[in-house]
């Protein structure tokens, strides 16, 4: 039994990921689990299609056990996002490899951008910069391109390559001794609206369906199917649905409590504030808020989190259960394996189906994800045209094979 991690959203879930998962049984894994974002996505976003039913293709085509990310972490940066999942890989104690994508696939050049913004990170290095006025990325880059060179510093030019440097980052602190895969991605850029060779980015793919293309070619059966359905049903999930209830939120919600949402400080809530009760649209607001050093994703996170109640003091905690989304035969044996370890694993936690077990086990900080989870659940719920029932996390059906 060899034992894989891919940290991953399956937003639409597409030829891309099938690749991935094709190449990382080639280097060796019998065992594949994914550590999935549920309803929202780090780009500050609702998935288009809910977390069951894309936890149920997920393991359709070639996953094993999928763990669902907990909200928290799924909606904030990178490096938050890479910890969580790292760490509930870490917490299954059974894994023995982590299998990611990247724009570089050169794994050595990675581990050296990994240790160079470790060191470049330092708030004595970048702060000079931050004055002057660049966002911290731009600062940390400039940093590393000054102290290790323009090879290391253009790593962090692609999304996928500074996404891959924060779990090499994550392991190392976490003192996890995962074999590291990365495949080089193939076909379509990250974000492209061109598709190459049978394969499509999921920024397309999500505007394909939003236009009601077939989008047949880039995707498996399943996953085409379920598209299909959930138009016809009118269920597939937009931001710009929750309007209202964002807007409502804004207006009603003081400088102080924004202040306690992730990603933000003081200064930063009563500019959101006063900019939120001077506009009349999300669009708009959006539009008006971000900057240079406040982008509209991170502009997104933020709304969420403040609807669905995340606390910066939140992401102080890492993961205290793993929901599991789906699972097969193999996937029961990778929980077989986590229960067994569970005993001598400082990053053992419980892993359950069911979300009512795990509040049960009347733990604080399972209860408080719980509620976040609960919460995030039913906002998802009004995403869509079709307004779908409260309590999904408690009805809905995990996929078992």
């Amino acid at each position: 039994m060899k034992t894989y991690g891919i940290i991953c959203e399956y937003n639409p879930f597409h030829n891309g990921h099938i690749y991935q998962i094709e190449e990382t049984r080639k280097h060796g894994a019998t065992h594949i689990v994914a550590i999935m974002s549920g309803n929202y996505v780090q780009r500050g976003d609702v998935a288009m299609i809910d977390k069951f039913a894309r936890a149920k293709v997920a393991v359709n085509n070639g996953v094993d056990l999928v763990l669902e990310m907990p909200v928290v972490y799924s909606l904030s940066s990178a490096n938050f996002f890479a910890r969580a999942g790292v760490m509930m890989l870490g917490a299954l104690g059974c894994v023995d490899g982590i299998s990611f994508g990247s724009e570089c696939g050169d794994i050595e050049l990675l581990k050296n951008a990994a240790k160079a913004s470790a060191s470049c990170t330092k708030p004595e290095k970048i702060k000079p910069l931050l004055e002057q006025g660049m966002s911290f990325p731009q600062a940390v880059q400039q940093t590393i391109a000054l102290e290790h060179g323009p090879i290391i510093a253009s790593v962090f030019d692609s999304p996928n390559n500074t996404l891959a440097v924060e779990y090499l980052k994550a392991m190392e602190m976490m003192h996890l001794d995962f074999d590291t895969f990365t495949l080089k991605r193939k076909g379509a850029e990250h974000d492209s609206l061109n598709a190459s060779d049978g394969f499509a980015s999921g920024t397309l793919l999500r505007q394909m369906i939003e236009d009601g293309e077939d989008i047949s070619a880039y995707v498996p059966k399943d996953m085409a199917d379920l598209a299909a359905e959930y138009e016809e049903k009118e269920l597939l999930a937009y931001f710009d649905n929750l309007e209202r209830e964002l807007l409502f939120v804004l207006r009603s919600t003081l400088p102080p409590i924004i202040a306690e949402c992730p990603d933000v400080d003081q200064g930063l809530a009563n500019y959101i504030f006063h900019t939120a009760i001077n506009t009349t649209s999300l669009d708009e607001f959006i539009e008006k808020a971000s900057n240079k050093n406040l982008t509209q994703a991170r502009l997104r996170r933020i709304l969420l989190n403040l609807y669905i109640n995340t606390k910066a003091t939140d992401l102080m905690l890492m993961p205290p259960f793993g929901r599991v989304l789906a699972f097969n035969e193999r996937g029961t044996e990778i929980l077989k394996a986590a229960k067994e370890k569970a005993e001598g694993n400082k990053l053992a936690i419980p892993f359950d189906t069911s979300l009512k077990d795990l509040i049960d086990l009347k733990r604080p900080p399972v209860n408080r994800f719980a509620d976040i989870s609960i919460r995030a659940t039913n906002l998802y719920g009004l995403a869509s045209r079709t307004i779908r029932p409260c309590s999904e996390d408690f009805t809905a059906k995990i996929e078992i094979q």
